[in-house]
């Protein structure tokens, strides 16, 4: 592994966004997400904008070794992280990783029984149109379930960051606006419902975010995003987060608050 951009964090974007992002922000929602959708032995699942396949792995082993689970992303780099992590194939089903985008996705009509999308719909420039392609390849009466990341003014760690890099990072601030675009019950119910599915159900639900210090968060997001900077400037970066998140700093390193809204439909 090399260092990124000298913020002192090992690893490409990819590779810090499974070894850091992973378990400190994104695993522990896999387990939420797949329970909305209640998967079953045998059955056939996609995971759409799978990343680094955290939720894709879950599920696998929810289905068992004769079901069928394809990861399902835009980005070859994600998708190289992913295979190098090997499973159980005594108890979990093959996974094929593909490379593909939302608003195409590569399988015939009526493919699979459920379909996921965990932390990927508010980075795609038209949700409803790719929603409606995750509607096509569900079975009769198939499953939809997803999470988007909730208002970022009950992320204070992320609020944190946004207004640290609208001071410094002007141009790559909106990639926390992104993050939260969807932060709405209500937003993501129209989303659904105007894609066509049915059965919505709706949940906005708080978790945590783990990480050693604030000025780990900052240098980590620093990093993935391979933010150009010089010494003086990633020090004031990192002393402005630490600062703002101090209150959210106790014995075990840093621990804030985060809304997710998770959401399941039916075709």
């Amino acid at each position: 592994m090399s260092i990124s951009n000298d913020w002192q964090v090992p690893g490409s974007g990819p590779e810090i966004y499974e070894t850091v992002f992973v378990p400190a922000m994104m695993g522990q929602w896999a387990s939420r997400v797949i329970a909305f959708a209640n998967p079953q032995p045998g059955e056939r699942i996609l995971d759409v904008a799978c990343g680094t396949g955290a939720l894709t792995r879950v599920v696998a082993q929810s289905v068992g070794p004769n079901g069928r689970v394809v990861g399902l992303d835009l980005y070859s780099d994600m998708l190289a992280i992913a295979q190098t992590i090997k499973l159980d194939p005594s108890n979990t089903a093959p996974i094929e990783w593909r490379e593909g985008d939302a608003s195409a996705i590569p399988f015939e009509n009526e493919s699979f029984d459920i379909v996921f999308c965990n932390f990927g719909l508010m980075f795609f420039p038209d949700r409803v149109a790719a929603l409606k392609e995750m509607r096509r390849i569900l079975k009769p009466n198939g499953r939809l379930a997803l999470a988007v990341w909730g208002s970022i003014a009950k992320c204070p760690g992320q609020m944190a960051m946004k207004q640290t890099w609208e001071r410094h990072f002007t141009d790559e601030a909106g990639l926390f606006d992104a993050q939260h675009s969807l932060g709405s019950p209500e937003i993501v119910l129209s989303l659904i419902q105007d894609a066509g599915f049915k059965d919505v159900s709706i949940q906005p639900v708080m978790g945590v975010v783990r990480l050693p210090s604030p000025g780990h968060l900052a240098r980590s997001y620093g990093a993935m995003a391979g933010i150009q900077a010089d010494e003086g400037a990633r020090a004031q970066v990192i002393d402005e987060v630490s600062a703002a998140l101090q209150s959210y700093v106790g014995s075990e390193g840093l621990e804030y608050p985060i809304e997710a809204i998770l959401a399941s439909a039916m075709k």
